[in-house]
């Protein structure tokens, strides 16, 4: 028997600040959102139990925006946390939060709030109320995650979902593999993807009935505009380049 301190999480992507406030700041790599708790328990019985993961219904990153700070816990706050605003899927996820909790027979108490932990004490919690912007994030791999104290964490066992973007190389521009399942999906996911490059994008999204590839051009074209007369944005526009296929498409991005 090897008892190890265990807890289920899912990784994070999110271009994260150069600069936080004081406090003892979470590395970049160990940041996550905790799904379900188990404690100290026997490591091989629950890799063991493996085989019969409740999988999602989603395999595709959620994206999402970190809305709010929180502190956690309400009366003696020890950790300075960003909650999590769904962009998309919140219902999904939250099933299989519950059912994740029910296939490992937890008795959770109190209502799941999906949150990302970046600081502990000691920390001024006027300093990080005050310094707090809002930024664009997405969940993707469930990992199995032992801790081993001082806010550092390792993967036992992991279940892989896409990233629902990912940057690509492109002469002189910017470029992504945006994924999707649905038209609507992959401009969220666009969207997304810019706003990793410049954040104060998230300002500007827009939920739009999209029928085509050339309406997901013009309807980011017409954000990025907005985003420019307002405050200036790095992005020149999109381009009409490449076709959607099979649920990806390649966004090209002239800067």
């Amino acid at each position: 028997m090897e008892i190890k301190r265990l807890f289920f999480g899912m990784q994070i992507g999110a271009p994260w600040p150069e600069e936080l406030a004081p406090g003892r700041i979470l590395l970049e790599e160990d940041r996550h959102m905790t799904i379900a708790f188990l404690g100290d328990v026997d490591l091989e019985k629950i890799q063991g139990m493996v085989s019969s993961f409740p999988n999602p219904s989603f395999d595709l990153g959620i994206a999402g925006i970190f809305d709010r700070p929180l502190f956690l816990p309400d009366r003696t706050p020890r950790v300075a946390a960003w909650h999590v605003q769904f962009l998309e899927q919140k219902e999904e996820f939250l099933q299989f939060q519950r059912d994740l909790v029910s296939w490992l027979n937890i008795n959770e108490k109190g209502e799941f709030m999906p949150h990302v932990t970046i600081a502990r004490s000691p920390f001024q919690i006027s300093e990080w109320k005050n310094s707090f912007q809002k930024l664009p994030m997405y969940l993707k791999d469930i990992h199995l995650l032992e801790s081993l104290g001082h806010s550092k964490y390792e993967i036992r066992w992991s279940f892989p979902i896409l990233a629902p973007f990912e940057e690509i190389e492109h002469t002189a521009d910017i470029a992504f593999r945006v994924r999707g399942k649905t038209l609507a999906q992959i401009y969220l996911h666009a969207e997304l993807a810019l706003s990793f490059h410049f954040p104060p994008f998230i300002r500007y999204f827009e939920e739009k009935e999209v029928r085509n590839h050339e309406e997901i051009v013009q309807a980011l074209n017409g954000s990025i505009a907005r985003a420019d007369a307002e405050q200036g944005c790095p992005f020149k526009a999109v381009s009409f380049h490449g076709e959607i296929k099979e649920g990806e498409w390649e966004m090209i991005v002239d800067v």
